[in-house]
């Protein structure tokens, strides 16, 4: 049984109904599933959730709990007077990574049907001997949005979004925040686009009068390094310049490796509008992943390019199933349906 557990209940008339509350708290688990590889930051958001729905299940109660309890829960062995400092380090760690995922434990709630989300949550304390910070999970309103929630059918998969990517050193410096297609830098992605292809474009233009316009006879290694000289311009011009114009014309499309750090796979690079401080609206270029479990065996899906099969489309695709469990992307709605 667990010690110095502080009694952090709330008078029913505040509180959301008690399935609900289970609800979120199995999308909260199911999303922090989602996220690949558990860190200790994780590990706690974890064990918090596991234990409130335990007591939940049991009809007991939800509380607070102090740093000596979260240390239990994520199976840390600490001593007592030091679960504090300990847990003070991973709980500004899973505050950042939490900030950056609210816009995605919302959605995943929205889309599970439910109007409250699970969020752990640290209350300081008051300082001196007893008065410890403690930590619990809250219940938050999923905020309105102008679009109704999808109807999604039992086979139907949703989608939630990670914006907590590692691009490639060179990367970081202009898409850390996203790069918004404003002022400098819109001119520079623009100049990036046309003026990328108007040379490749004056290049081959060269080395066709190269080939036609010599008064002498030229020779056939003379040719044959123009021609190959010319397919390596078209080759880089292509690798380098599709995806501007594919993200221009798609709105989203998978990352080139060579934005990504070598750990980061399954990828997109999004185009997405969103709202300025004048009230317009900016289209930001941003690194995005686009996850979700599998309706059928309950596995990760990642999107992937549909190629030849679906052309011009993102699809989900089971990381345990590929060729048999595969979906729909739609977006706007962050969600799909089967496709196998």
């Amino acid at each position: 049984m667990k010690i110095n557990i502080i009694d952090n209940s709330q008078p029913e008339a505040s509180q959301a109904d008690e399935r609900e509350k289970l609800a979120a708290l199995e999308a909260f688990l199911d999303l922090l599933k989602l996220q690949g590889k558990e860190t200790k930051a994780l590990r706690v958001a974890r064990g918090l959730a596991e234990d409130t729905r335990e007591r939940l299940n049991e009809g007991r109660a939800v509380v607070a709990y102090n740093s000596v309890n979260v240390a239990e829960m994520a199976e840390h062995p600490v001593a007592p007077e030091r679960a504090t400092a300990w847990l003070a380090k991973i709980w500004t760690n899973l505050e950042e990574r939490l900030e950056e995922r609210e816009t995605g434990i919302q959605d995943f709630a929205r889309q599970a049907g439910l109007s409250i989300y699970a969020w752990p949550r640290k209350t300081p304390g008051a300082g001196g001997a007893g008065n410890n910070s403690t930590y619990d999970i809250e219940f938050l309103k999923v905020p309105a949005v102008d679009a109704l929630p999808p109807t999604m059918a039992p086979d139907d998969i949703a989608y939630v979004q990670d914006l907590t990517l590692k691009p490639a050193f060179w990367l970081k410096p202009l898409i850390r925040t996203g790069f918004a297609l404003r002022g400098w830098r819109r001119v520079a992605f623009l100049v990036y686009g046309i003026g990328g292809l108007a040379s490749v474009g004056a290049l081959l233009v060269l080395l066709w009068l190269a080939l036609t316009t010599q008064s002498a006879r030229i020779l056939t290694g003379d040719i044959v390094t123009l021609v190959l000289f010319a397919a390596i311009v078209g080759w880089l011009g292509f690798a380098f310049l599709s995806p501007f114009w594919r993200l221009i014309d798609l709105r989203i499309i998978m990352a080139p490796d060579l934005l990504l750090s070598l750990r980061e796979r399954g990828v997109q690079l999004e185009a997405a509008k969103e709202p300025a401080d004048d009230g317009q609206h900016i289209r930001v270029i941003r690194l995005v992943r686009y996850s979700g479990r599998c309706p059928k065996c309950g596995e990760t899906v990642h999107l992937h390019d549909g190629r030849r099969e679906f052309p011009g489309r993102l699809v989900g695709k089971c990381d345990e199933h590929p060729a048999e469990h595969v979906y729909s992307f739609d977006r706007f709605t962050k969600t799909g349906s089967p496709l196998r």
